[in-house]
């Protein structure tokens, strides 16, 4: 069956070669992506520092972890939808990533919880919209057969590799060195440089196919009904949340598990995460290339059920390698968050709604894992201790891989389906 996706064109000849435009955009979008990550991640790996400054509680720290999720869940769909009617992309991102910069470099200066979390619901309204903006940029201007790397690399490799290994090594050594307050000031400068160089190098971007054009004019006349009695979508959205669950709870509350009951350093503690992190940005395009092959519910399944074993090496391995090479191969994890984040809900819809099932999960599952889950987890650890917190977070991977185990199989390779879908 012949489809847009896979018939060339005159149109799609330009974007060939190392040095085309679809590069320099995936470069560029991999770094503002992953700053993204980095600024609204390095607070996790400060918290040892700020904890003590401020006198926070656990409870307080979950507080200041659901903020930005909160803000982040909704920004993401209305910011999403405003991208759609704004006559500059380009200019209303190059926007989000300064104010999001500044927000950040203003956390230096607080002196109370009040002002922390003013500032983390600010950072989460500016950085949510900026995700929907650049992978449906991306989309329109990527080549049909390399959307799914073009997606996946800037989305899953980025996060890993800013959020997940520089954040934790290069703000705990600034605030081993400076103080945690000087960490913060440091991120304003790559978010302005950032800014500056997506003005120069993006374009307005321009549906070169029939195929990109879904995803330049989405259907925003309905489609809810639709969308809402998939079943994948549905189980996506379960998945998501239980996902969610897992990783915030991993990584807001690991870190002061390592630091205050382990007693490890914050140096050993940021290489414990940068571990992990590493793991993130491999296992983030492997286990999707993976999915590709085998399928989605069996790679969702297996490597779902290795992500439950992450925070349980927190509590029950004591060897510092040990654990960074347990975290590592676990951090598998975040490969079957992507998959149900953006991979199993687009193409198990039409293209015309896929943003639409895509937004569902990723909206609910940052308001029930990253916003209602560190609230109710902080309560919970200063009540249990903060080995609770890490039992809970395996607890969002065990329930994500149960519902995995009700999904249709909705890989192309194994369904003979259409070869137009966002990713796959």
């Amino acid at each position: 069956m012949t489809s847009t996706a896979s018939t060339p064109t005159a149109q799609t000849s330009p974007k060939q070669g190392f040095r085309s435009y679809e590069n320099k955009l995936v470069t560029v979008f991999f770094f503002a992506v992953g700053l993204v990550f980095f600024d609204r991640l390095i607070i996790n790996f400060l918290m040892p520092f700020i904890q003590e400054d401020l006198g926070l509680n656990n409870a307080q720290v979950g507080q200041l972890a659901g903020a930005a999720a909160l803000t982040w869940s909704i920004a993401s769909i209305v910011g999403g939808r405003i991208s759609d009617s704004v006559k500059s992309k380009r200019l209303y991102l190059v926007v989000l990533l300064v104010v999001f910069s500044t927000a950040s470099f203003f956390q230096g200066f607080v002196v109370t919880f009040v002002h922390l979390i003013i500032l983390r619901l600010m950072m989460g309204m500016f950085e949510g919209p900026t995700i929907p903006v650049t992978q449906s940029v991306l989309a329109m201007e990527s080549s049909p057969h390399r959307r799914g790397f073009n997606l996946g690399f800037t989305m899953n490799t980025a996060n890993g590799l800013f959020g997940g290994v520089l954040a934790p090594i290069v703000i705990v050594a600034l605030a081993n060195i400076f103080d945690w307050r000087t960490a913060f000031f440091f991120t304003i400068l790559p978010g302005l440089i950032m800014a500056f160089v997506i003005w120069k190098v993006m374009r307005e971007p321009q549906a070169a196919s029939s195929e990109a054009m879904e995803y330049a004019h989405p259907d925003h006349k309905g489609g809810l009904g639709e969308v809402i009695r998939n079943r994948n979508v549905l189980l996506s959205i379960v998945m998501f949340s239980g996902f969610m669950v897992y990783l915030i709870s991993l990584q807001v509350f690991g870190p002061l598990y390592l630091t205050n009951i382990r007693g490890w350093t914050a140096s050993s503690m940021s290489l414990i995460l940068a571990a992990f992190g590493v793991g993130t940005a491999i296992w983030g395009f492997v286990v999707p290339l993976i999915s590709d092959r085998i399928g989605r519910k069996p790679t969702a399944i297996i490597f779902g059920l290795l992500s439950t074993l992450a925070p349980l090496s927190f509590v029950f391995v004591a060897n510092p390698g040990l654990l960074g090479a347990a975290v590592f191969v676990f951090a598998a994890g975040m490969g079957v968050g992507g998959l149900a984040m953006s991979v199993i809900p687009a193409e198990s819809v039409r293209p015309a709604v896929a943003g639409l099932a895509v937004g569902l999960p990723v909206g609910i599952g940052e308001f029930v894992g990253g916003f209602l889950n560190p609230v109710i987890t902080g309560a919970v650890a200063d009540q249990y201790g903060l080995a609770s917190a890490l039992f809970i977070s395996s607890g969002g991977a065990l329930v994500a891989t149960f519902f995995a185990l009700f999904l249709r199989e909705s890989a192309p390779s194994k369904t003979g389906t259409r070869q137009t879908v966002v990713v796959g």
